[in-house]
């Protein structure tokens, strides 16, 4: 067994069933998991025990972003203020394509992870081409991560084929070492995978508990599609292939019905909010307060930096209370509502809450300090509210998954963070370039959302 680790001088915000708060807080953690949370009244610190330094700081689980690509890191900003089908079909499909390989996925997966861990993310759940190789960047930055193999009728095409059953195995084989690391199948929307494939991954999630992660009903074109080819919207289509009788996390929701809500609260079905990729993509604003009524639990995600463009969950979720002002009235998503979503309701949404998701004995100690010795959280009322409406990444001083710290006083602990940077600049200029070739007939330079991909 190994030492103690304790997590001292904070406000202490559990995110447990009765939303405990300890001020001047202590958390010891052993063997990667939660040992004793309490007061430093009830809990002593022996005297040279390792400690963490978290006065001045809110103390709470690790941030868990719900629905991300993070192979997409190298290609942030390369596409902007585009509606959405043009954004995917005219831009991105077609980079990914030209790009798309392990190396470019790994080296973006692992800028992706470096942005989260010093913006307070401890898990994510991923969907993404050559998921092993973003597999492979979080295992060896320490994250926590569901990985889905993307299953598109695209990939199949673009990469091995073969059954999913053949798939699957390999993908899971390479991942069995990752101790951090969850595999997951990526189906990645009921217009992009064909109802056979369905049918076969719906079976091998059966058969081997395995998380399912989709997008569903984002716009409003797939609602009117999935309609007039099935006669059902794309929730009661899912239903009806078996795909809830299987743990399933679906991304964006913003197309949803009342009775598509209370169909997917009666499966346990869990939705990401996705705020500002849906607002800058303009796909619509999610029903979260109606989900949460109804008993779905509803997580926050970033989606990518391909449409984000932050990876900063704390800006994710000023948004998304914002939002449901805006739409619903003052009071409607709360700070504290809003910063569930980010920390045990996302867990929830992930079937991960047994795990991960508040500060309770037993659980993992997945831990974040919010520095609140700042212009910006000085003075301080409410943490909820701090959190959501002042603070943001930039304020996260510590983050730890499973006992390790990733970051200590704002750095960070497993990389060379500059060598990351620089060898994402150098692929950056080499797309950069290749977008940028003289055309043949001498008209200059192309940037990628011009017409050399329309």
């Amino acid at each position: 067994m190994s030492e103690s680790l304790y997590v001292v001088g904070g406000t202490v915000l559990t995110m447990n069933a009765a939303m405990d708060i300890l001020e001047n807080g202590v958390v010891e953690v052993r063997d990667g998991k939660i040992k004793q949370v309490g007061s430093a009244d009830s809990i002593a610190v022996p005297a040279g025990a390792r400690t963490v330094d978290a006065r001045h700081c809110l103390v709470l689980p690790g941030f868990i972003n719900g629905h991300t690509h993070t192979g997409m890191g190298l290609i942030r900003g390369i596409a902007e203020d585009l509606p959405f089908d043009q954004w995917l079909n005219d831009v991105i499909l077609p980079t990914e394509k030209r790009w798309g390989s392990p190396e470019f996925v790994y080296i973006g997966t692992m800028l992706s992870c470096a942005e989260m861990i010093k913006a307070g993310t401890t898990t994510f759940n991923d969907m993404y081409h050559f998921e092993e190789a973003s597999a492979r960047a979080a295992h060896a930055i320490g994250m926590r991560a569901i990985c889905a193999q993307d299953l598109s009728s695209i990939t199949w095409e673009g990469e091995k084929g073969g059954s999913v059953a053949e798939r699957m195995d390999e993908f899971r084989s390479a991942l069995s070492g990752f101790e951090r690391i969850t595999p997951a199948l990526g189906p990645h929307a009921i217009y992009t995978v064909d109802r056979l494939m369905f049918e076969e991954l719906i079976s091998y999630a059966a058969d081997n508990n395995l998380l399912v992660h989709m997008h569903l009903s984002e716009t409003k074109e797939e609602v009117r599609r999935c309609l007039r080819e099935n006669n059902q919207t794309p929730p009661e289509y899912c239903n009806a292939l078996g795909l809830f009788n299987v743990k399933t996390v679906c991304a964006h929701g913003t197309c949803l019905s009342p009775s598509d809500i209370a169909l997917l609260a009666s499966r346990q079905v869990g939705i990401v909010h996705n705020p500002e990729s849906n607002l800058k993509l303009e796909t619509k604003i999610c029903p979260v307060p109606e989900l949460r009524h109804a008993g779905v639990a509803v997580g926050l995600g970033t989606d990518s930096v391909a449409s984000n463009n932050d990876l900063d969950l704390l800006q994710e979720a000023d948004t998304a209370a914002k939002l449901q002002t805006y739409r619903k009235g003052i009071g409607t998503l709360t700070a504290q509502d809003t910063v569930r979503m980010m920390t045990i309701d996302g867990a929830r949404a992930l079937h991960m809450d047994s795990v991960v998701g508040s500060l309770e004995v037993g659980k993992r100690a997945d831990i974040v300090c919010i520095d609140t010795n700042k212009p910006n959280a000085v003075p301080l009322y409410n943490p909820y509210a701090q959190l959501v409406y002042s603070s943001t990444g930039a304020d996260a001083r510590h983050t730890m998954v499973e006992g390790e710290l990733l970051m200590e006083d704002y750095r960070l602990t497993r990389i060379d963070e500059q060598a990351l940077l620089d060898e994402a600049r150098a692929w950056g200029k080499r797309i950069y370039a290749d977008y940028h070739k003289p055309s043949a007939g001498g008209a200059g330079s192309r940037g990628p959302q011009d017409s050399a991909l329309h």
